[in-house]
């Protein structure tokens, strides 16, 4: 099958730009086309939060359950080669609704979407279906700074189409405060191993908290505590038991998605829904926890000495993911991270469910984009490391799972693909304009449609480069500043270039763990040029011998 041309005229614009003469061609039937050419199709974009490639079908954790994201996959085409080009929350999620790459924008750290002059200028992926006679829905966490996007979804008459908002909750509550970090009083005794002197640690300590919902904050067992609150406003909630509870918050997410499904629409519409977990702190159902037993659990590819070929970068990579599985390591608590995360992202599938189901349930199962994402991969102790921010594969590896009219159900595609992408494939699949930013600052979408892979995910053939691009900050610089690091990741190598000229080079097909660094090997000095010129070019840049890469 050929790709679609990126020029073709979508339903809508075709009859604008031939009137009444195109439904007369239609109504002839000289016109043949298929219910999804025919008329617009709805689009259901679903993030997660924190989500890496522990899922079923994907190659992560072998234990993973997840068996609504793998009903998925057999209707949908999965990228197994997808990245975040920014492998943390705020550049993440700016990347994938403005179609800007992180070195463009400037927002390769936690500046919001709008303290970039060309994001302030660009038109971000809801406010385009909007102006294209979209209605919009969204629910959850969809922006890193929900102010962004917020009045996008309000009604005249004072209405909004946006349902529960990002919420990290529940959380513990001491009584005086619930929030990231406040640990969970059966994880107290912590407190005395995250101290002062690890300042990044101390800060977000409730990150480093798991616990099921049924082990209540709450006297009598934890005398002065005052139960699980939400988020916002240290909102109680109420806990009885698993099945008499209020609802956490992605569970309200879901049931926001799954009513706007069950009502009839008049006008094509976008529905983004933004789950949590598993983001930190890691909080879930007893049933979710006890699905994954610590003393079963398989721990992740580890190599005690993998950090010896990387010494001439390591200072420059953010630290507080060596000192977090340091801390998880040395308190004989790794497994039971373990199980919290994979319990956690149960938890998430079972919300993605419910929202499938009611898409199944829905008239609009046969006209509506599907496309799940996670916003960026998280480490689990592989390369001594727990957390996200790294420029290695378990921080930038994500599920990319894309369902459209006329794609190859249950095919999985290797091309190397981003977050960029999605921006770029709902426009096409939509019909609409495909430069959302002409009239404000003209730039064009830096990523490229993926429907031809989706179309037919064996060829491998469409308009985007052969390698994702992957920017990542680290650690302070001594002078001020952040240093900035970047990756390209091909088919089967993963070269990157750090801000003080040192570099790395794996090669998936024979070490898909990154054990080993092959950037000081002759034998494979061709390749890393060749990579290494792909990666400046994509920057902009040109190669200055002897010179480190400049921050972006």
């Amino acid at each position: 099958m050929e790709p679609r041309s990126r020029e073709a005229l979508s339903r809508r614009s075709f009859l604008s730009a031939s009137g009444g003469s195109a439904l007369a061609v239609l109504a002839s039937g000289l016109l043949s086309c298929s219910r999804a050419e025919a008329e617009p199709l709805n689009a259901l974009l679903i993030v997660c939060d924190d989500l890496n490639d522990s899922v079923q079908g994907m190659g992560g954790h072998p234990q993973a359950k997840t068996p609504n994201i793998a009903r998925l996959m057999k209707q949908a085409v999965q990228f197994s080669n997808a990245h975040s080009n920014a492998p943390i929350c705020a550049p993440a999620r700016a990347c994938l609704f403005s179609g800007i790459y992180p070195h463009h924008s400037g927002i390769i750290d936690f500046k919001p979407m709008d303290s970039s002059e060309l994001l302030r200028n660009s038109v971000w992926l809801f406010e385009h279906f909007k102006n294209n006679g979209y209605e919009i829905f969204g629910a959850g966490k969809l922006h890193h700074y929900e102010r962004e996007i917020l009045k996008l979804f309000e009604n005249p008459d004072g209405s909004t189409n946006y349902g529960p908002r990002t919420d990290y909750g529940p959380f513990p509550n001491n009584g005086e405060k619930a929030n990231m970090e406040v640990l969970h009083p059966s994880l107290k005794w912590l407190e005395q191993y995250i101290t002062d002197h690890d300042k990044k640690l101390w800060k977000a300590r409730g990150e480093h908290s798991f616990a099921p919902l049924s082990d209540v904050p709450a006297p009598p067992k934890y005398p002065g505590w005052h139960g699980w609150a939400y988020g916002r406003g240290r909102k109680p909630m109420r806990y009885v038991s698993e099945t008499d509870r209020d609802p956490m918050p992605d569970e309200m997410t879901a049931a926001y998605g799954a009513e706007v499904l069950s009502r009839p629409h008049d006008k094509p519409f976008l529905l983004g829904l933004g789950f949590i977990r598993p983001h930190t702190p890691l909080y879930a159902p007893k049933k979710y926890f006890d699905m994954f037993p610590p003393e079963e659990l398989q721990l992740p590819p580890y190599k005690e000495d993998d950090l010896d070929d990387c010494q001439g970068f390591l200072k420059l990579i953010l630290q507080y993911g060596f000192e977090r599985h340091e801390l998880y390591k040395n308190h004989g608590l790794w497994k039971r991270f373990l199980q919290a995360y994979l319990a956690c992202t149960a938890f998430v599938d079972a919300q993605i469910g419910v929202v499938l189901d009611a898409l199944e349930r829905s008239p609009y199962a046969d006209n509506t984009v599907v496309i799940l994402t996670g916003d960026h991969g998280f480490h689990m102790g592989e390369k001594h490391y727990n957390f996200k921010l790294t420029n290695w594969e378990e921080a930038t590896r994500v599920p990319l799972i894309v369902k459209a009219p006329g794609c190859r159900a249950g095919a999985a595609c290797d091309v190397p693909v981003s977050h960029v992408d999605i921006y770029p494939t709902l426009i096409d699949y939509c019909g609409l304009p495909e430069n959302p930013n002409a009239g404000r600052s003209g730039v064009p979408l830096d990523g490229h449609s993926l429907r031809p892979l989706v179309e037919n995910p064996e060829a491998g053939q469409w308009d985007g480069p052969d390698v994702a691009l992957i920017a990542v900050y680290g650690e302070r610089k001594p002078e001020g500043g952040q240093y900035h690091n970047f990756s390209v990741r091909s088919r089967r190598w993963r070269y990157t270039l750090y801000e003080n000229g040192a570099e790395e080079l794996y090669d998936h097909q024979n070490d898909p763990n990154e054990w080993t660094n092959l950037a000081g090997v002759e034998k494979y000095a061709a390749v890393k040029a060749e990579l290494k010129q792909k990666l400046l070019a994509m920057l902009g840049r040109k190669e200055a011998a002897g010179q480190a890469v400049p921050s972006g």
